[in-house]
């Protein structure tokens, strides 16, 4: 993701996890670009630091990515966030093309069901491929909009 989506994805990150703080919610961001490593910010209810949120915004990995990275390190990433046990509502934000093994989609599936999670997925400019399989939503988007269904969708949860 580059440009104008990426800094869309971004306010969309920063909308979701301002709705979390006001509902005193637990809330993390991620970002990932294939394997290169990621960005994991926990903001749990209450205080956050500002200055590592304002980083996380400003900081772009751009290496391009495949979609299998961040459904194949999520359970690894959600435990080093130290996520709290519960329903857990995760959103994926990408414009990658999804192909994920048999394997992958099943370990994944697994995981989401172990940890009650709820996995919502925006698609920008791509259909959403295997996305669909591991996904309770699914929402092929041609923009990250304010005002698409999609969008409005994601920041309801």
């Amino acid at each position: 993701m580059a440009g104008d989506k990426i800094h869309t994805a971004k306010a969309l990150a920063l909308a979701l996890a301002g709705i979390a703080r006001q509902q005193r919610r637990w809330c993390a961001l991620i970002a990932y670009s294939g394997d290169s490593g990621e960005r994991l910010l926990p903001l749990p209810p209450g205080r956050w630091d500002e200055t590592k949120l304002l980083d996380w915004l400003s900081a772009f990995i751009g290496c391009g990515s495949d979609i299998d990275v961040p459904v194949r390190e999520m359970p690894r990433m959600y435990a080093a966030l130290k996520a709290p046990p519960g329903v857990t509502d995760l959103v994926f934000v990408t414009d990658a093309r999804c192909r994920l093994p048999a394997d992958v989609q099943k370990g994944f599936l697994d995981w989401k069901r172990s940890v009650q999670a709820r996995l919502v997925s925006l698609v920008v400019d791509n259909p959403p491929g295997d996305l669909s399989a591991i996904s309770d939503e699914v929402h092929a988007v041609r923009s990250l909009a304010p005002d698409a269904a999609a969008v409005g969708r994601v920041l309801s949860l």
